[in-house]
This record gives C-alpha cells, structure tokens and sequence, in this order.
C-alpha cells in the first residue's frame, strides 16, 4: 500500500544518525538509454543479510507518494563487503514501447549525426563519437536490431543479480528518471513515520529544476548527477543517506557519489568501501588542506576555516555517531556551527572538499 509521508516529514528532523558500516545502502545507480536501469546494493557489515528484508522504489516527479509499491527484493543472502544488482526487466526480444529490454551487449549501433549539418555528433564523456541504437527497420516504435557480435561493454544484462519490474503497468518502482528520487527501505512498505527509509538517492518532494526539457538533479558546476549518467559511492561513504527530504531542506549530496559516462556498466558487480577490512585501495587525500577550527573549547559555536571551498561537513562524537552533517553549494571557506545542543566532550569534525580531499580535526564542547 501506498504511503503518504506528510506526516513523517513535519516530525522527524534528525535525519542521517545510522551508525557507520551497519546497513545495507545503495552503492551505484545507473540511469541510462532506453531502459538500461540499475541499481547495486552493498552489504558494509560483517554478517550476511538477507535481501528480503528490504525494498526498493521511487517517488516521480517531485511526489511524497512512491510510484507504486516497493519492490520487494529477493530471498537471498548478501555475503559481508558483497553486492546485489538489481536490473530493470524489459528482456522480451520482441517487445515494443515500455518492454524495450535492458542492453545485452549484441546491440547494434550506428553513429550519431546532426539532422541538418550531417556532422558527427560527439560523446564528450568518452571523447569518441556518440552512438546510438538501431532498431528493426529502422522503426523506433519496434525492437532492438541484434548481431551476431558480442561486446561486453554493452552488456548490461549480464550484470544482472535479477530483474524486476517488468510490467510497468503492475510495479514502476525500477523505471525511474532523473527527478525521481529512488529509495531503499527495511520491509516492504515505507512506515508512517519514515523510520525504516535506508537511502535515498535524490530528494523526496523535490522536483529538479528543469533543464532543458531534462529535469535532474545537479551538481556545483549544473553537471546531470542522476540524469543520462553512472554514479558510485565514494569508498569513505560507509551508510546510507537516510531519509532526503525537500522539506527538510535537504539536498542531494553529489560529492558522494563519482561520476560516470552514461551507459558505463564496468563498475556493476562490486562495490570499494572502507567498511571493509581488507580494502587498501583508497584514493582520498587526507588532512593535506589546513583547516582552523575555533574556538576550541567551543560553547555555543564553532567557527571551521579553511582555504578551500567547503562541500560538506560531518561531526562525529567519540562514539563514531554522526551527529551533524550538512552539504554547502555557496562557495563558502568558512562555516559557522551552532554547538549550543552538543553535550560535553571531544568530537571529530570531518570537512570534506573536491576531488576526494578531507581533512579531520578534533574539537570539544565546554
């Protein structure tokens, strides 16, 4: 049953304070051509979990309603530091319309051109030109044309743990777009008070600005994060987002989250996190950006410095409780916190800038 979340968003304001490393979360989404859809699931605990006690689905459009009822996800096991990809289902080889299935890698493609100028039309991202689908008789109201030749690169269907949603008129929870804000949730409706919402990729009750006929949500510079693109966590996101709401004035926290070309696959399939004890591949810069922060001993505020612009800043209590976290798109090099409600004691401030810089200081509150 649907579940409308009015109530939930006007009571609940502490949004984020999951322990570190201790629930599923969503750990790469794809939104692509046509209906290459996907989504990957990270297990950062050390027990398997069984898939079965989550769902997934989407609020459309700027709803705080979701789009249909959650998918319920498989009765299977998630081994610690493993993932789960969950694919939108259109696989009927002879389908039209919504059925298009996801690619499998004997598509055939044909080189984009400008209809007027006839010139090639370029794919920025990967600097080669852009490509697109061919379909029977060139009618793109039919079915995929396939080959004979197999590329991996295209396959999304391989990278397929299972399939979902494959009538779209009974479940459209996997056939999202870019301003549809896609949620993982415990169990299989959402609650009344929103407490059981896991992650949230987007934010729910907001429509993304309209671009270009394109709503998406964006980034500082206006780049697409959910639109057109393949995004992956960031190895030092260790939960889920909790809930994301419009209301809450909450917005899309992108610099989690590396960018892709769109219909990048390659990723799908496992996940880089710090949750896991034989994970040494990080790539974060730590601590090499001097950052102020004052006074200290705080008591009623606390004034964080840096020279660069700030993205985000998190603040930990020695428990590693996450009990503040906030996103800044105004360019700002100094952020001004209010440490009124903070119980005594020594917390750690993590201040997070671009290209996967941080740097971590310790305070304490009077």
């Amino acid at each position: 049953m649907k579940t409308i979340l009015f109530t939930f968003f006007s009571m609940f304001v502490a949004v984020g304070l999951m322990a570190q490393c201790s629930d599923l979360f969503i750990s790469e989404y794809l939104e692509g051509s046509n209906n290459n859809k996907a989504l990957e699931i990270y297990n950062p605990t050390q027990q398997a979990i069984n898939l079965s006690g989550y769902a997934i689905g989407r609020f459309s459009n700027g709803s705080t309603n979701p789009s249909s009822d959650p998918v319920v996800l498989p009765d299977v096991m998630l081994q610690p530091y493993d993932v789960y990809v969950i694919v939108l289902d259109r696989r009927q080889e002879d389908g039209t319309g919504f059925d298009l299935p996801a690619w499998n890698g004997y598509n055939v493609f044909d080189i984009l051109t400008d209809e007027i100028t006839n010139d090639t039309i370029m794919d920025f991202c990967r600097d080669e030109p852009r490509l697109f689908v061919q379909y029977v008789d060139d009618n793109s109201d039919g079915a995929f044309e396939y080959s004979d030749t197999y590329n991996p690169d295209y396959d999304l269907q391989a990278k397929a743990d299972t399939f979902a949603c494959p009538d779209y008129n009974t479940n459209n929870g996997m056939s999202y777009n870019g301003n549809d804000a896609v949620f993982l949730i415990t169990g299989n409706s959402i609650a009344s008070d929103g407490s059981n919402i896991v992650d949230v990729v987007g934010v729910i009750g907001e429509n993304p600005e309209n671009t270009i006929g394109q709503p998406a949500w964006t980034d500082t510079f206006g780049k697409w994060v959910t639109r057109d693109i393949t995004i992956v966590r960031r190895a030092g996101v260790q939960e889920g987002s909790g809930v994301v709401a419009a209301v809450l004035s909450d917005t899309l926290a992108y610099n989690e989250w590396d960018y892709y070309c769109n219909n990048d696959f390659t990723n799908l399939g496992s996940h880089e996190c710090n949750c896991d004890p034989n994970f040494v591949g990080i790539n974060e810069v730590v601590n090499e950006i001097p950052v102020n922060v004052q006074p200290n001993p705080a008591s009623n505020w606390l004034l964080v410095n840096a020279p660069q612009y700030i993205q985000q800043i998190e603040v930990y209590d020695l428990a590693g409780k996450k009990v503040f976290q906030q996103n800044y798109d105004n360019f700002s090099t100094e952020i001004r916190l209010n440490v009124n409600d903070y119980q005594s004691g020594m917390y750690v401030v993590n201040v997070i800038f671009d290209d996967n810089q941080r740097t971590v200081k310790k305070f304490v509150v009077k």
